[in-house]
């Protein structure tokens, strides 16, 4: 509470703004700075860093250890159902999976809270995030919580 008493006016996520001006990188002239934003949440307190994961395999370890992953996909309308909306990167929280396979996600680019989660297609999701980051994903998690088993040609 004290740390967000400088924002003005003070809106409905004062913690937004503040992550935003602590994450803010001059050069680039914005808040998008991956390894920035990992650095603002190891102030936190808990372990964070940026890596490229190969696969929604790769990440399905993740959500089985317990720690959602941060992701950045680019897609236009009509690519993925249920994400009808252009952008050349977002960040997007994969939460889990279905019993089907299909991500489950928290996507803050939605009109109201009830809208944020979204589940939606495995392929088409898998091919977006690859396509548009690389499958880059920030792992951000309580120094408690262990990581999953690295792969045999590690990337975490």
């Amino acid at each position: 509470a004290q740390r967000y008493a400088w924002v003005d006016p003070p809106g409905p996520r004062p913690v937004v703004v503040h992550a935003a001006r602590h994450c803010y990188d001059h050069a680039y002239g914005g808040a998008g700075n991956w390894s920035f934003n990992t650095a603002y949440a190891g102030l936190h307190g808990v372990d964070a860093f940026v890596t490229r994961l190969r696969s929604l395999v790769e990440a399905e370890a993740f959500i089985a250890a317990g720690i959602p992953l941060v992701v950045s996909a680019a897609f236009r309308p009509g690519e993925v159902p249920g994400l009808e909306y252009d952008t050349r990167g977002h960040l997007i929280v994969l939460v889990g999976f279905t019993s089907d396979g299909d991500p489950v996600l928290n996507d803050p680019y939605a009109p109201d809270d009830e809208a944020v989660r979204r589940i939606v297609d495995r392929e088409r999701f898998e091919l977006v995030w690859q396509r548009g980051s690389g499958g880059m994903a920030y792992v951000i998690r309580p120094a408690q919580v262990p990581l999953p088993a690295a792969p045999r040609q590690a990337n975490w």
